[in-house]
C-alpha cells in the first residue's frame, strides 16, 4: 500500500508540472494560427526545433504573478487611487522613453528574468528606477535592485520567490525596507546585481535556451552589496518609497503622463508567447498564469488603440523586448491591476 501511495503522489507530481510545460510544436501551430487568422491585429514568431528533440516552454518560470490577494499589510500601506481620468490634452501616442529623455538608458531597458518566476519583482523595481529617474530629473541614473526583493522579500511570495509574488507586496517592501541598486545579471552594476543568467523564452536568440537551463532557486538574502566595484555601503544606496498606490484604468494614461511607467498585472494566455508585433489581443490558446510587466505609454496601430508595454524576457523577445496589447476593452484583464510608487528623493 505504502509503494502504491508514493507512486499515485509521484504521478499526481508529475502531472502538476506538466499543465506548465507547453510543446514548442503546439506553440509553433498557434503561431501559424495567428498569422493566418483574418482578424489578427499581430504577427506572431515561430521557433525553429531541432529534428527529433521535443522541446517545452515552462509557463511556471515565464509568469510569476501569484493568484489570489497580497498580504494584509501590502493593502493597509496603499495609498488613495490615482484617479484624474480627465484625459483632455493628452496626445495621441505617447512614450515615456522620448518624454523623459535624459532617463532613456533607465526607461527604455529591457530586463530578463531568466529561468525564474521573477516578473513581479523585476518590474517593480523596473518601474521604481524609472521614477527615481524622473523625479531626480535625470540625475539618478541607475537599475535598482529586483535580486534584493526577490530574495528578501518573504512576504511578497511564496516559499520561493522564482515561483511567483505580487508586485504590491514588492511596492510594500520598497517603502518599508528601501531598494539597493542593482544591475543585469553579469554586470557589475550597482550593490547587488542580478543572481539569474538569461536566457532566450521561446524565440532562437543569443542565450542558451531557458528550456535548456536548470530551473534557478531563489538566492538567499543578503543585506550587503555583494559587487565590491561598488562605492557605497548597503545602507548609503537605499532608497525608500515615499507611497505607492492603485490606479483607475480612466486614470493610467494621465498617471504614466504626468510622473512615469506604472506596473500592470494580467493574465497570460498561450499565443501569447508568440508575439513578435501588432497590437496583441489573445486570438487562441488556454491560460497559463499571471504576469507582471511596465507600462511606458500608448498609442494607435490601424485604428487599433494599445498600451505600450517593457516585458522581461529579454531583447530577443517580442519586438525589442516591448510589445503592444490592446487598450480600452480590459484584454487579458490588463487593465485591472496599475500600480505606481513615489520615490522618497
Amino acid at each position: 500500500m505504502k509503494y502504491l501511495i508514493i507512486t499515485l503522489l509521484l504521478a499526481f507530481t508529475r502531472a502538476e508540472n506538466d499543465k506548465h510545460l507547453i510543446p514548442i510544436g503546439r506553440l509553433n501551430d498557434i503561431a501559424d494560427h495567428v498569422n493566418n487568422h483574418p482578424d489578427s491585429t499581430w504577427q506572431a514568431s515561430k521557433f525553429d526545433v531541432a529534428e527529433g528533440k521535443e522541446q517545452f516552454v515552462d509557463t511556471k518560470l515565464r509568469v510569476g504573478v501569484l493568484e489570489g490577494s497580497a498580504p494584509k499589510e501590502a493593502y493597509e500601506a496603499l495609498d488613495a487611487a490615482s484617479n484624474q481620468c480627465e484625459n483632455n490634452g493628452l496626445p495621441k501616442e505617447f512614450d515615456a522613453r522620448k518624454k523623459w529623455s535624459q532617463c532613456e538608458s533607465v526607461i527604455g531597458h529591457i530586463y530578463d528574468q531568466g529561468n525564474c518566476g521573477s516578473c513581479w519583482a523585476v518590474s517593480t523595481a523596473s518601474a521604481f528606477s524609472d521614477r527615481v529617474c524622473i523625479a531626480t530629473k535625470g540625475k539618478k541614473k541607475a537599475l535598482f535592485a529586483s535580486q534584493q526583493i526577490l530574495s528578501c522579500c518573504h512576504k511578497c511570495s511564496g516559499p520561493d520567490g522564482c515561483n511567483g509574488g505580487w508586485p504590491m507586496g514588492a511596492f510594500a517592501y520598497i517603502k518599508h525596507t528601501g531598494l539597493v541598486t542593482g544591475g543585469d545579471y553579469g554586470s557589475r552594476q550597482g550593490c547587488q546585481p542580478y543572481l539569474m543568467q538569461q536566457c532566450d523564452h521561446h524565440i532562437n536568440g543569443t542565450f542558451p535556451q531557458c528550456s535548456s537551463l536548470e530551473k534557478q532557486k531563489t538566492p538567499k538574502c543578503k543585506l550587503h552589496c555583494y559587487n565590491f566595484k561598488h562605492d557605497k555601503t548597503f545602507k548609503q544606496d537605499r532608497i525608500r518609497a515615499e507611497k505607492y498606490y492603485s490606479v483607475l484604468p480612466c486614470a493610467a494614461q494621465n498617471e504614466i503622463y504626468q510622473n512615469g511607467p506604472i506596473v500592470a498585472a494580467y493574465t497570460v494566455f498561450e499565443d501569447f508567447y508568440t508575439y513578435k508585433s501588432g497590437v496583441y489581443q489573445h486570438v487562441t490558446g488556454a491560460r497559463t498564469g499571471r504576469h507582471a510587466v511596465k507600462v511606458i505609454g500608448w498609442g494607435e496601430e490601424k485604428g487599433v488603440p494599445y498600451w505600450l508595454v517593457a516585458n522581461s524576457w529579454n531583447t530577443n523577445w517580442g519586438d525589442h523586448g516591448v510589445f503592444k496589447i490592446k487598450r480600452g476593452d480590459d484584454e487579458g484583464w490588463f487593465e485591472e491591476e496599475f500600480i505606481a510608487v513615489k520615490p522618497k528623493v
